[in-house]
């Protein structure tokens, strides 16, 4: 497969200059769109959210901005987001979609997520006409001009929990314990998401977006096994140009790397760009997880591949006319 990410459009071009694929002001808290109606701009902004601007549209993917004191700082608040077309959340746990109600009030963007993910949405003064509830289960195709999303049902994350318990009490003994103002803070974050064990196992959507010349990307925002669901979308598919998908929980190499490798071999993406790597670790600061060990992986089973790791909101922009150059419209 030829590869789709065209340096000749990304943040490495010479001239001319594109500000959108240089600028690390998001479009979507007024910095620049893609001046060309081929190139479409990603960033990534921390956890599972990232920004795709496209032809004048901004979708953001999950909703996670005002994370509190522990967390690395984004440059940037929920408040400072003033556009957005669709907000696509792939979960309801809260590093997931806390600022997704006040974004979504905000900008008048289409909110879209399992029944779970609506339901806490309405809780929240979001209107229903608002909201659009998918399950993921086949036959969901919506429609928002420029491109399409297929919302399809996934399953989250469910570490090791051998693993799980093993470091939880190493970090419970070597890292300091949140202050109680801290404490405060999280608490009021957590409660603008749920914790229903449902979520698990249906509140959990991936998404594959295509735009209108065809290039496809699939989001998934929880390291979880792939599901019937998921082989079932791709079942027709020569793969996807570009896959955002979450780095597994599982804090060690060989369990995260198998979990990637599956997402590559089911996705056949073009381009490899991880999610999730800056994650929290429950009543610890975040406990940033290895990507460059998941792309050795990736990249010993098949060398074409592209993997890319920027830091927050620096922006990577792909030619996606390059799929009607090589007849793969959609």
């Amino acid at each position: 497969m030829e590869t789709n990410f065209v340096f000749e459009k990304s943040a490495t071009a010479a001239a001319p200059r594109d500000p959108a694929c240089f600028d690390t002001k998001l479009a979507s808290t007024g910095g620049p769109a893609p001046r060309d109606p081929t190139t479409l701009a990603v960033r990534w902004i921390g956890v599972s959210n990232f920004e795709l601007s496209y032809k004048g549209k901004i979708i953001l993917l999950d909703a996670f901005f005002d994370r509190g004191e522990e967390w690395p700082p984004l440059g940037f608040h929920a408040a400072d987001v003033v556009k957005a077309d669709v907000i696509l959340i792939g979960h309801a746990h809260f590093d997931h979609m806390s600022d997704a109600a006040s974004v979504g009030l905000r900008t008048g963007a289409l909110l879209v997520g399992a029944p779970i993910t609506a339901d806490k949405l309405k809780t929240q003064s979001v209107p229903d006409a608002q909201i659009r509830s998918v399950t993921g289960k086949g036959g969901e195709l919506l429609k928002f001009g420029d491109f399409t999303v297929q919302p399809i049902l996934a399953l989250h994350g469910r570490p090791d929990k051998h693993i799980a318990e093993v470091m939880q009490h190493a970090l419970d003994e070597l890292t300091p314990k949140p202050s109680d103002a801290e404490k405060v803070e999280e608490k009021t974050i957590m409660d603008r998401g749920t914790f229903d064990p449902r979520v698990i196992t249906e509140g959990t959507i991936a998404y594959l977006i295509t735009l209108d010349d065809g290039f496809r990307i699939m989001y998934r925002d929880s390291g979880g096994r792939v599901t019937d669901d998921e082989r079932e979308a791709m079942r027709d598919l020569p793969g996807v140009d570009l896959a955002l998908a979450a780095v597994s929980a599982d804090f060690l190499n060989p369990p995260t790397q198998d979990q990637a490798l599956e997402y590559m071999r089911l996705y056949r993406p073009d381009v490899f760009i991880p999610a999730h790597h800056d994650a929290p670790v429950s009543g610890h600061a975040p406990l940033w997880r290895a990507t460059e060990p998941i792309f050795q992986a990736l990249k010993d089973a098949n060398p074409r591949l592209v993997t890319i790791s920027r830091e927050y909101r620096e922006p990577v922009c792909f030619d996606t006319g390059i799929n009607v150059a090589h007849g793969r419209q959609p």
